[in-house]
């Protein structure tokens, strides 16, 4: 018996339509979705990416509210539905780089749903995802020009979500871990070229569940622009105020 439809957006429309694909699935268990941009659907090695993690990610989603609803029943307990979703956006874009943030939401009848980030740099001219790192032609680069903004940054923030107080979890006083965080490139003008970065830490990573994620935009400066390898340089302007 059919309990749902999917839903399947064709990758032939790519470019053509400017719409975002998606793959999304609605039954009495499971309310799944999974959508990313027209940019993204218009090159077909990512758009062939994203597909491939919706479908299994579907897969894994249906196996578990399964597991779950069958597993309500043997305890006689009620069962809350589960729900999926990934949603990646365009962060901005120049010529030859692609930067997309994600932001993924889950729940499996636990104490509350969960919420996670992501982000993904997309390289046209070699055709696959790099690391934001990569870019730079010292592997410590991106720290070296943007750790002691992003850090203090983040503390004030902090700081000001709890009023001034600290907490007693050592964890949450720190400065994170750049491999925990999602860090993507920004064009906020929407000029073709990337003038900050933001830094999101989801929840749990810089603070408890309750204080939500951190996104923590970091300006392009001078000194980062002469740290970037000469041919990714043109993708970058300084921030302007």
């Amino acid at each position: 018996m059919t309990r749902g439809i999917i839903v399947i957006a064709a990758i032939a429309l790519g470019a053509a339509s400017g719409a975002p694909h998606k793959v999304t699935r609605k039954t009495a268990a499971l309310d799944f979705s999974y959508v990313w941009p027209a940019e993204a659907a218009a090159i077909p090695a990512l758009d062939s990416r994203f597909y491939r993690d919706a479908r299994a990610k579907l897969a894994e989603a249906q196996k578990n509210a399964a597991e779950d609803e069958a597993l309500a029943r043997q305890q006689k307990r009620d069962f809350n539905p589960h729900f999926y979703s990934m949603e990646w956006t365009t962060a901005g874009q120049t010529q030859r780089l692609l930067s997309l943030e994600g932001e993924n939401g889950s729940f499996e009848g636990g104490a509350h749903p969960n919420t996670s980030y992501d982000s993904l740099l997309w390289d046209r001219v070699s055709g696959r995802s790099i690391s934001i790192t990569s870019l730079f032609a010292q592997p410590a680069g991106l720290s070296a020009t943007t750790r002691s903004i992003y850090c203090r940054k983040l503390d004030s923030e902090r700081s000001k979500r709890r009023e001034g107080e600290k907490l007693d979890l050592p964890e949450f006083n720190q400065c994170p871990r750049y491999s925990d965080l999602a860090i993507a490139p920004v064009d906020g003008n929407k000029n073709g070229k990337f003038d900050r970065i933001d830094f999101i830490a989801s929840p749990y990573v810089a603070g408890p569940y309750v204080e939500g994620e951190y996104e923590i935009p970091v300006p392009v400066t001078q000194k980062l622009m002469a740290s970037l390898k000469a041919q990714y340089r043109a993708s970058f302007e300084v921030h302007r105020q």
